[in-house]
């Protein structure tokens, strides 16, 4: 807990000591639960777990740019396995700067360093397993300029994951890299403009995933990059809001089939509702291709779907309700899987904005190798709130 205990430190000193931070907000959560399957794969192993997380947030200016910030720190414990555990913190601080009357500048970065364990290897009466550190990094800067009647920007961002060397929990072997790390890089460009009561844009998007020479082989990962033009419309109808956004997107890499159609479609929609005062429903469908945090060593084409419904009981207590269907089909491989995922949360609001929540979570994953689908039900209850 080093560094989950340093960054708290960190927190309460800044946020105390500090009188020019006196707007700032501190977020707090508390709670545990159990569930089905700790690991969420094929073992199935049951477990309780307790978590908190605690955080930091705030903004300020500082010579006509405004700064926000970020510190957050989180953990998890999970008492029958503990090399499952998970610590985490992180720092984030984005600043934005206006040029003139017409230009504004932006510019984000955010740092986490995370520890998390996982199973490597479960046979009847033997169970191996390891943790590991990794370190997650990103940063963009962009630029907006209004003109025409209308906005362009451009956006240029890096997400980089470097993953640590795993300790197994047999005693004296040495430590080993499991996963090979990545730095997927993004430019953005765009245009927006009022058009028949909403706004209309058009958008090109550039994305490379950068691997490593070396983990190419050894972990199976390897670079890939796609293109992709949409146009989007968005407008406000009475208690309805609604964007949609469509295109295509065209990935590109050495390693791709010639079997494989590197054209897709891209399409991104949401809506929301509010039914009535105390009623919302929200809904959201995506399809893109995925270059990082996959399972498939080159890309994923993956399609979502989600419906979400909030409703408000009484005064104090509110159910939501979450379904979220999502499909992937692997390029470098002739695979798919399936996730259908769950969740309803009851929360009932306390004095000075915390408050109790109850929360049931099912989780049904299928794959092409049938031996590979697994379930995860769950249950948690959390104290949360903000001061």
């Amino acid at each position: 807990m080093r560094i989950s205990q340093a960054m708290l430190a960190t927190i309460l000193l800044v946020a105390g000591g500090n009188p020019s931070l006196a707007d700032s907000t501190i977020d707090y959560t508390f709670g545990g639960g159990r569930t089905s399957n700790i690991f969420k794969d094929t073992t199935r192993l049951p477990a309780s777990f307790a978590e908190a997380a605690l955080s930091l947030r705030g903004s300020f200016d500082l010579e006509e740019t405004d700064i926000a910030y970020a510190m957050t720190t989180r953990a998890r414990k999970v008492p029958r396995y503990r090399f499952a555990d998970e610590r985490a913190a992180g720092i984030e601080i984005g600043l934005a700067r206006d040029i003139g009357e017409a230009v504004k500048f932006t510019l984000r970065g955010s740092i986490e360093h995370r520890q998390t364990g996982d199973v490597l290897l479960a046979l009847p009466g033997l169970l191996i397993g390891y943790r590991q550190a990794d370190i997650l990094a990103n940063a963009s800067t962009g630029l907006t300029i209004e003109h025409a009647g209308g906005k362009s920007h451009l956006t240029a961002s890096l997400a980089r994951f470097s993953p640590g060397k795993a300790r197994l929990t047999i005693p004296g072997l040495p430590r080993v890299q499991l996963e090979g790390g990545n730095t997927l890089y993004e430019v953005t460009a765009g245009h927006i403009r009022p058009l028949l009561g909403g706004e209309v844009g058009a958008t090109v998007q550039f994305r490379t995933n950068r691997i490593p020479g070396d983990p190419q082989d050894n972990f199976e990962r390897y670079p890939a990059q796609t293109l992709r033009g949409s146009i989007a419309f968005g407008r406000v109808f009475g208690a309805v809001t609604l964007l949609a956004e469509a295109g295509l997107v065209r990935v590109e890499s050495p390693d791709l089939g010639a079997s494989v159609d590197p054209t897709r479609p891209f399409l991104k929609t949401e809506l929301a509702w509010a039914i009535t005062d105390t009623v919302a429903l929200k809904g959201k469908l995506s399809r893109d291709i995925a270059l990082a945090d996959i399972d498939d060593p080159l890309g994923e084409d993956v399609r979502t779907l989600s419906l979400a419904l909030e409703t408000a009981l009484t005064e104090k207590l509110k159910l939501s309700l979450a379904f979220e269907q999502a499909y992937s089909d692997w390029l470098a491989y002739d695979y798919r899987t399936r996730t259908n995922a769950t969740t309803a949360i009851l929360t009932y609001t306390l004095a000075k904005g915390a408050s109790v929540a109850l929360e049931y979570s099912h989780l049904v994953r299928k794959e092409t190798d049938e031996t590979a689908d697994f379930k995860v039900n769950g249950l948690a209850a959390r104290f949360q709130g903000s001061f």
